[in-house]
């Protein structure tokens, strides 16, 4: 008997390009849900089962599931994300999904982005399908918003207080721990994996940017409303800068500093380092000349 069909969403987004080539590795049998198939394939081969699918479009979801036995669900921040995964969900009861794995969040705040994360998860939870919900904390690549700030200069900025640190998870920890989960089906049924990294300062992780890129960077704390007018100005959507207000009243509170071991205890391998992180992506923080 051939290996159970899955199906993956999200596939070209952050945790997705790094996921690809683990399910390969282990050669799994998988379909992935795209919305551009050109764009998917220059980006992760041409040797790929690329369907098309759009999380707008139920009638392309219905298809695209035809047949299969697990959904891996992922998709980007979106002030309609829970409009979008819902379509997903339907889609997967009404081809008959076994199973749904949910690359989730954190979700006990009252953010937009987490109130939906749980919204969908009791979705799933009910839909009569198997689930496993992937709850990773702040990812390392969130650190792109200061980007900018460390192409032109040797400060970055936010409104988080310097005193308060957040447990921070690396992308390709995430990778690996889906890639885990989906691989060793039942043995992951019914859990919520709260996945982080190491918890850390924003001063802490100015003197990691200093260490690794051979700069002096220092963190510069300001209040809400001015970092409000700086990412307005930068372009930010309405939508994502009040999401990212409420996110940082919770990481103020110390909502986002636990550490938990899930990494270490379900893929085997320590969590990455943001010094490893920082490294890795070293070009992305410097000046282009």
């Amino acid at each position: 008997m051939g290996k159970h069909l899955i199906a993956i969403t999200g596939a070209t987004g952050v945790t997705g390009q790094h996921l690809t080539p683990l399910l390969r590795d282990r050669g799994l049998n998988t379909r992935y849900l795209v919305r551009d198939i050109n764009k998917a394939q220059d980006l992760l081969g041409h040797d790929v089962n690329f369907v098309y699918a759009n999380l707008d479009d139920r009638a392309s979801l219905d298809h695209a599931l035809e047949g299969v036995h697990t959904l891996y669900l992922n998709s980007g921040h979106s002030p309609i994300l829970e409009a979008q995964q819902t379509n997903a969900i339907e889609a997967a009861v009404k081809a008959g999904c076994e199973r749904i794995v949910k690359l989730s969040g954190n979700i006990d705040s009252l953010a937009p982005i987490p109130m939906a994360h749980k919204a969908l998860e009791k979705k799933i939870a009910s839909c009569g399908s198997r689930y496993t919900f992937i709850r990773p904390n702040f990812f390392m690549t969130n650190l792109y918003y200061v980007a900018a700030d460390l192409k032109e200069g040797n400060t970055f900025t936010s409104a988080i207080p310097r005193d308060v640190t957040i447990s921070m998870t690396d992308p390709r920890d995430v990778a690996d721990l889906t890639a885990t989960v989906l691989e060793e089906d039942d043995k992951h049924d019914g859990q919520g994996y709260y996945q982080t990294g190491a918890a850390i300062s924003l001063d802490q992780v100015a003197e990691t940017f200093s260490k690794v890129l051979k700069r002096d960077i220092s963190y510069n704390t300001v209040d809400v409303g001015i970092w409000k007018n700086i990412v307005t100005k930068r372009g930010l959507p309405s939508w994502l800068i009040e999401h990212q207000v409420k996110m940082i009243g919770f990481a103020a509170a110390g909502t986002y500093s636990y550490v938990t071991n899930v990494t270490k205890d379900v893929t085997g391998n320590d969590p990455r380092s943001l010094q490893a992180f920082i490294s890795d992506h070293a070009t992305s923080f410097t000046p282009t000349c």
